[in-house]
């Protein structure tokens, strides 16, 4: 879960009945294997997906950890182009409908 989730999951607690433009969800409905989170520092932009973390940065660089939840470690990973390509794609739609106001009503 990140800060996204929490609005349409406290709206699903409240049992509302709503239509949005979320990118969240709500959480006690995710089905799973769907399971993700968005996490970001002033210039470091981050999704979770599993037990991998892809880190996005400046200049078109980019990291892969595996995260070890047991022990809540991580360590370099071989990079997996789908899951850097999944990320990369997740922060452009969020930045083109920001921008071109789709995120509006």
């Amino acid at each position: 879960m990140s800060q996204i989730d929490i609005g349409p999951t406290v709206f699903g607690m409240l049992n509302f009945s709503y239509n949005s433009k979320f990118y969240g969800v709500d959480i006690f409905k995710l089905e799973a294997g769907r399971e993700r989170a968005f996490i970001s520092t002033y210039q470091l932009l981050g999704f979770i997906k599993r037990d991998q973390l892809v880190i996005l940065a400046p200049q078109q660089k980019n990291d892969e950890l595996t995260i070890n939840w047991n022990d809540k470690s991580a360590v370099q990973s071989n990079t997996n182009q789908d899951l850097v390509t999944e990320t990369i794609a997740w922060y452009q739609a969020a930045s083109y409908s920001f921008k071109n106001g789709l995120m509006k009503k």
